[in-house]
């Protein structure tokens, strides 16, 4: 007979990516993840099967997190500029730092992975394809405001803004506010 759980699968899944989004996958153990989750190796591994399942699922309840909580201003229908400037300017410039000091836990993921494991490459590469998708919306509606022209590319731009964002993620870590503004004005100059 199966063993019932005694944790909340939803909160353990939320600290373990808190724990991955601030030590990145090398650096978390299991008994720092046992600690920080609260439950046993036991209860881990029974429920997850591995560190990397953990973590695979970590990406995704990220994705879910930053849907609800990071992206919403750039998700509505009439997203467009002003929203992505003010979006990305606010968030390297937070009072509180210490959520954009860890970065996006992506970026983090796709620079100390890169494509060494293909399944976590391909969870980071639903990550982007979705801030890819949000760009386009962004670009298009853009578009329709005639704030930038119609003649162009949809695709090279959404692709050139998943860059921006990932540089965003990285130099809100150490840029000073004046060097962040100026390169999220660059930046987003270049659509017009």
């Amino acid at each position: 007979m199966p063993r019932s759980k005694n944790y909340n699968e939803d909160f353990v899944l939320n600290s373990a990516m808190n724990v991955f989004w601030n030590n990145g996958y090398r650096a978390t153990s299991i008994r720092l993840l046992e600690k920080e989750m609260g439950i046993n190796q036991f209860s881990i591994y029974s429920s997850f099967n591995s560190k990397k399942e953990l973590f695979l699922k970590s990406i995704k309840k990220y994705r879910e997190y930053v849907k609800e909580n990071v992206y919403k201003e750039l998700l509505k229908p009439d997203a467009s500029l002003a929203e992505l400037k003010n979006f990305l300017l606010r968030s390297g410039n937070a009072k509180n730092k210490s959520q954009y000091v860890k970065g996006c836990l992506v970026v983090n993921t796709a620079a100390e992975m890169g494509n060494k494991d293909l399944e976590i490459a391909k969870e980071i590469d639903l990550y982007y394809n979705f801030i890819r998708e949000m760009m386009k919306e962004i670009i298009l509606t853009a578009i329709d405001k005639k704030e930038i022209s119609s003649n162009i590319n949809v695709d090279q731009y959404a692709n050139y803004l998943l860059g921006v964002m990932q540089g965003v993620s990285i130099a809100s870590k150490n840029l000073t506010k004046r060097q962040l503004n100026d390169f999220v004005t660059v930046a987003l100059e270049q659509l017009k």
